[in-house]
């Protein structure tokens, strides 16, 4: 800042002053403050988008390698994480090389015992019908025994659980898609429901469905017919006497998708709040009450559980309060008006 001032000197003379002057401190350092913000923004950029690439880095693989163990436990043994992942130089890598190893040893397992189950069952069929032939000839020659009664009642529960382990085995390894199509649900539980009566009425009990209106699934017949007779049998097998199993087919929504909710519930002794996820594996019966005389050989769940998982739904069982057992399957509601589903039919 330049400044100019006229004086006038002693002996009568004038003058003319001039000096600059600072123009304040700012000016002094050379400091704007429209500077310092572009340089702080700039800082800001540059190192927050350092910190996003370096979190990718981090992160990514771990996020990829719990979508994969969580498709592995739900069933997906073919899963595996990301092979990029695996190339890396670093314990993340490690770590996936070693998931992707446990991952297929898994499979490998697995395979071998469905397999083994199939094999098993398909040789078993054989002895089977030749000890058909041999009780019809003892019966021939011996006339009717009751012990011949009892062969044959032990034949009949041997075949069925032969197969019921091919209806299991070949959920399982099927690699063909099953043909599925618009399905009534709602008429297929009330069929299900009218026949299971019959049964009912000889334990003095009854079958009661409450629909609160029609849905439709996208699912194939068969196999949703075996899964739901499964359970409303099983059922009528272990209510007490006297006592009503309840059937609830309703919607509901859940994380923005629209299912169908059937629950089938009896009034007997209940499951061991600890055995309630095992009571869908093969062969599992409880010793207490779901014994093998009151409970057959533990497959019905089993294969109800690989239907429902087959078309994209959740089964899942827990005990009734004051008794009982509620077992809840949760399946993919199909919008459609009853006029199409008919002409599908």
């Amino acid at each position: 800042m330049r400044v100019a001032l006229r004086l006038k000197g002693g002996n009568g003379g004038n003058y003319i002053f001039a000096t600059e002057l600072p123009a304040g401190p700012r000016a002094v350092f050379g400091i704007h403050r429209a500077s310092i913000l572009l340089e702080w923004a700039i800082a800001l950029l540059v190192s927050g988008f350092i910190c996003y690439l370096l979190t990718q880095y981090l992160t990514a693989p771990i996020l990829r390698l719990r979508e994969a163990s969580q498709q592995l436990a739900a069933g997906d043994l073919s899963t595996r994480a990301g092979a990029g992942i695996e190339r890396r130089r670093d314990e993340l890598g490690d770590l996936v090389r070693d998931f992707n190893a446990m991952a297929a040893r898994i499979e490998e397992l697995v395979s071998h015992q469905r397999q083994l189950i199939s094999d098993v069952s398909h040789e078993l069929r054989s002895p089977l019908a030749r000890l058909n032939v041999a009780l019809d000839l003892g019966r021939e020659r011996k006339g009717n025994d009751p012990a011949f009664d009892h062969m044959e009642q032990d034949i009949g529960l041997l075949d069925d659980m032969i197969g019921r382990l091919l209806t299991i085995a070949r959920l399982d390894t099927s690699a063909a898609p099953v043909p599925m199509r618009p399905l009534d649900l709602t008429r297929l539980v009330s069929q299900i429901v009218g026949n299971a009566n019959f049964e009912s009425h000889e334990r003095n009990s009854d079958v009661r469905l409450t629909a609160h209106g029609q849905y439709f699934v996208q699912g194939n017949s068969e196999l949703l017919h075996s899964a739901i007779e499964n359970l409303v049998r099983n059922a009528i097998r272990y209510t007490e006497p006297s006592t009503s199993i309840e059937v609830l087919l309703e919607t509901e929504r859940r994380s923005n998708a629209s299912l169908v909710h059937l629950v089938v519930r009896d009034f007997g002794p209940g499951v061991p709040e600890s055995e309630l996820v095992n009571i869908f594996q093969p062969f599992y019966r409880v010793a207490d009450a779901r014994d093998r005389q009151s409970g057959g050989a533990g497959l019905g769940l089993a294969i109800a559980e690989r239907i429902v998982r087959i078309h994209n739904g959740t089964i899942r069982a827990e005990n009734g309060k004051p008794r009982g057992l509620a077992v809840e399957i949760l399946l993919p509601h199909l919008a459609l008006d009853t006029q199409d589903s008919e002409s599908n039919a």
